[in-house]
């Protein structure tokens, strides 16, 4: 087993981190949770569902395009998104847990 300290300071925790501060943002992780109950969105579906602001609705989807947590499609002239990392459901709903409890 790898002390403690090396362990804490490794690039997989610092990736994780990222990663968390990326879906820090409550509307980003509704994006998330949204688009792992549905295969694929389009930009329009998903500001609409979550009665965002187009602008906002698309500057949430390039962040989290960007870090891999989504990906996309253009089918004519429309921009599908999907989760990349489904996993990041059960960190919800973990998440989701603990607040229940608190």
């Amino acid at each position: 087993m790898k002390p403690l300290l090396s362990r804490v300071e490794s690039k997989k925790v610092d990736k994780a981190a990222a990663m968390l501060k990326v879906l820090a943002h409550p509307k980003r992780l509704a994006i998330v949770d949204l688009l792992g109950k549905e295969d694929k969105m389009t930009v329009t579906e998903i500001y609409r569902t979550l009665d965002l602001p187009q602008a906002i609705a698309s500057q949430h989807l390039i962040t989290l395009k960007d870090r891999g947590i989504l990906s996309s499609f253009k089918v004519g002239t429309k921009i599908y998104y999907s989760l990349s990392i489904p996993k990041l459901l059960d960190v919800i709903d973990s998440l989701e847990e603990c607040c229940d409890t608190m």
